[in-house]
């Protein structure tokens, strides 16, 4: 799924299988838009150490909103400047060839590389509620208002969605000519991601899902 590969006006270019490079914009927000998780990565100067952080993210336009607490060293190394390369994947189905070389994955993967921007004051306010739109629609006009000290001890950065490289496979198994006629079984095992039905807490006993959640 690697997506790394040389600059051109502002995006990465695929350099292993090149094919399979993602150039529509359109297709990268649905991808963006259908995941709740990006992988942060960054390497830490003080400590010359990388690190890779699982973090919710939402994309707002051209650019995508983390958020963590004040507290945290690492999003404070975020907000400070460091140079970050954001990843979001989403794993479409098991694609299983005669032999295990051949095997694959179908996916859709987006690399963002770039710099945070700390937001602060209005723009800060505006970014929390998107991301809890995002991640929850409807949350932000049903749920109780932040209270100051929620808001105070949270940090919230953007990444311009201006440096990516992307990339797709689709379609089924590429074995080999004189693989094809083993009587061997070959195929994909698609893979899906489905939402339950809600399960209310205790604390909520008796009250009414409401529509945002159904």
């Amino acid at each position: 799924m690697t997506n790394t590969g040389s600059i051109n006006e502002g995006k990465y270019n695929v350099k292993r299988h090149d094919e399979r490079e993602v150039f529509d914009r359109d297709q990268i927000n649905a991808l963006l838009d259908s995941e709740y998780v990006a992988h942060v990565g960054f390497i830490d100067n003080d400590v010359n150490e990388p690190f890779v952080i699982p973090m919710a993210f939402a994309r707002d336009g051209d650019r995508i909103l983390l958020h963590g607490s004040t507290g945290s060293r690492l999003m404070m190394k975020i907000a400070a400047g460091a140079q970050l390369c954001i990843t979001v994947t989403k794993l479409n189905a098991i694609v299983i060839a005669k032999s295990a070389f051949n095997s694959s994955m179908n996916y859709e993967s987006v690399m963002i590389f770039g710099k945070a921007k700390l937001l602060k004051d209005e723009e800060k306010l505006t970014a929390m509620a998107c991301i809890s739109d995002v991640l929850v629609p409807g949350m932000t006009s049903y749920a109780r208002p932040l209270k100051a000290k929620e808001v105070a001890g949270t940090m919230i950065v953007e990444v311009s969605l201006e440096k990516y490289s992307a990339k797709s496979r689709t379609g089924g198994v590429n074995d080999e000519p004189e693989d094809k006629e083993l009587q061997i079984w070959s195929g994909i095992i698609p893979l899906t991601t489905n939402r339950g039905e809600p399960i209310t807490a205790e604390d909520s006993a008796g009250i009414a899902v409401p529509p945002h959640i159904k």
